[in-house]
């Protein structure tokens, strides 16, 4: 193969790699619904049965790679935590010490590479047979998990015989220095051929022909587990920082463990060879490799236990996108509740920008200029980030001793909240509306120009700083807002009655300006709420002769 070729197919094998990656996420996305994320959230419920599931999945596809993966994947689709992931990763790294044992007693190797084109062609085929459904989606998935392995698969033949006719036995040096060089030679092929299964294999048959010791071939193993941290840095790619943050967990566990195995080395080679003895093992070369593997892995979960959830707060502000920053809440304190009206102050802040964001995307779905759909969508995200944030607020001050003004008050944020939520996910959802809807004609348009403007009008200014009373009330914007809506829905039933706009047509109109409706609509009743959580704060909450249910039913 020239060396050309060879660039070409590392390309490819990237491309086909990452490729999968993606069809495995969105079709993940899809068909996971409750059910996946719900099983997944049993089977990683604690650390121990996070490790379990980790570590069962990778002896049994014979692939942490395959395992970290689709680790990512999950997190990437959002069916996974990074809290409970980072366990899963963990876990694979005890399973994958399988492939020694097999290589070790069996001499046998199962390639997850087997199934990838059969996981193609089965995939594609639920995928075309159910296109629209989770079910296609679930096909899709298939299909991209079986296109990360033609990637890896790929990747090795693009550097088929490098590893293979490597004569390590030329690497060998005595004391530390051998050491570090067998684990920067385990590290090498295993980046080379992103299958730590390939060097463990070359060590345990360099180390059972004499080629080389054992203390150089155990070196060999650790430089081969750090080198499968490249697979996950290469599957983070492009993915969501949560994703990024269970590679970067990957990459710290392995690192972590290497580091500590390679500075206690012979011990760890003295308490493999006393295991042995005790469980009465041949103590063969290979055999002792693949129980120093184990070992290996069993340590660095030990070592990374007690320092596991600093690891992931830290990794928490690490690779933070705009969307994370954005849907972080700004202003709320805990240490502020010990001051009810401050507490209560720094709650309405974080609802009014939360009110300004999910307005906003109302607004520009409503602009003349069609807006990027995947921009409202990265809001949406923030609108829901930072509605958990603050939900999460207001129940700790709802069971606080907080005074009565205060406590009434806490009504209002979860009504307040679940608004703005519907107005962000219907305004991500209008511009995609607004594409498919049909042109009208002139007095239609005129009247749906009136309309939409209106609403975006009303919603500019019930966001705009302290409104003049006579610019802006709730009262007078529903008017507004719904003479207009009633003017063009009358418009468009008329027209469809006299036969000038076909059904399917007047249908999917009528539901675009319903879901302008319902986003004006919600977006008052949120503000009355924010006007009552106001009053509180100025000590008017509870003023006698107000007639609270009145003010509030339609909220």
């Amino acid at each position: 193969m020239t060396a050309f070729q060879s660039i070409g197919q590392l390309l490819g094998g990237v491309g086909l790699f990452l490729l999968g990656m993606m069809l495995m996420t969105d079709g993940l996305k899809v068909a996971a619904g409750r059910t996946l994320k719900d099983l997944l959230e049993r089977w990683t419920d604690t650390h121990l049965s996070g490790l379990f599931t980790g570590a069962t999945l990778t002896a049994l596809v014979q692939s942490s790679s395959a395992v970290t993966v689709a680790a990512i994947g999950f997190v990437n689709a959002g069916i996974l935590t990074l809290e409970r992931s980072v366990w899963v990763i963990f876990g694979s790294n005890i399973g994958t010490t399988m492939t020694g044992w097999l290589v070790a007693l069996i001499g046998l190797k199962i390639k997850v590479q087997v199934f990838a084109l059969p996981a193609i062609g089965v995939g594609m085929f639920i995928n075309l047979t159910g296109l629209g459904t989770r079910r296609g989606a679930l096909g899709q998935a298939i299909a991209g998990f079986g296109v990360i392995f033609v990637g890896i698969a790929m990747l090795k033949e693009a550097f088929e015989g490098v590893a293979g006719n490597l004569d390590i036995s030329a690497f060998y040096a005595e004391g530390m220095t051998g050491v570090l060089t067998f684990v920067g030679v385990g590290f090498v092929m295993t980046l080379l051929t992103q299958a730590s299964a390939a060097a463990i294999s070359i060590a345990l048959t360099a180390a059972a022909g004499n080629l080389i010791g054992l203390e150089p071939a155990a070196a060999l193993v650790i430089g081969a587990n750090i080198g499968t941290t490249s697979t996950a840095l290469l599957a983070s790619i492009g993915a969501t920082p949560n994703a990024k943050r269970v590679a970067a967990s990957h990459v710290a566990f392995n690192i972590l463990t290497g580091g500590v195995a390679v500075l206690i080395l012979p011990l760890m080679l003295s308490l493999v060879a006393a295991i042995q003895t005790g469980m009465n093992l041949t103590p063969d070369v290979a055999t002792t490799l693949a129980m120093f593997h184990t070992v290996f892995n069993v340590l660095g979960v030990i070592l990374i236990w007690p320092i596991a959830a600093r690891m992931v707060h830290w990794l928490k502000n690490r690779f933070v996108s705009l969307e994370e920053d954005m849907g972080r809440p700004r202003f709320l304190d805990r240490t502020a509740m010990v001051v009810p009206s401050l507490a209560l102050e720094s709650l309405i802040m974080e609802l009014s920008r939360l009110q300004q964001i999910s307005v906003s995307i109302v607004r520009d779905a409503l602009d003349p200029v069609l807006p990027e759909q995947h921009k409202l969508r990265q809001r949406l995200d923030v609108v829901e980030s930072l509605s958990r944030g603050i939900g999460e607020y207001a129940r700790i001050m709802y069971q606080a001793q907080m005074p009565p003004s205060v406590s009434s008050a806490l009504m209002h944020p979860y009504r307040a909240l679940q608004h703005f939520e519907e107005i962000a996910r219907i305004g991500a959802e209008l511009p995609h509306m607004r594409a498919d809807r049909p042109a009208l004609d002139a007095e239609a348009e005129s009247l749906l120009g009136v309309y939409t403007t209106s609403v975006r009008e009303m919603l500019k200014l019930m966001t705009s700083p302290d409104p003049a009373p006579d610019e802006w009330s709730p009262k007078r914007a529903r008017a507004e807002i719904r003479d207009a809506y009633a003017a063009i829905k009358q418009a468009l039933l008329t027209a469809g009655s006299r036969g000038d706009l076909p059904f399917d047509q007047l249908e999917a109109t009528v539901q675009y300006i319903d879901h302008i409706h319902a986003c004006g609509v919600r977006a008052i009743k949120a503000e009355r709420r924010l006007r009552l959580i106001r009053e509180a704060a100025a000590g008017a909450g509870d003023t006698p002769g107000v007639d609270r249910k009145k003010r509030t039913d339609d909220g």
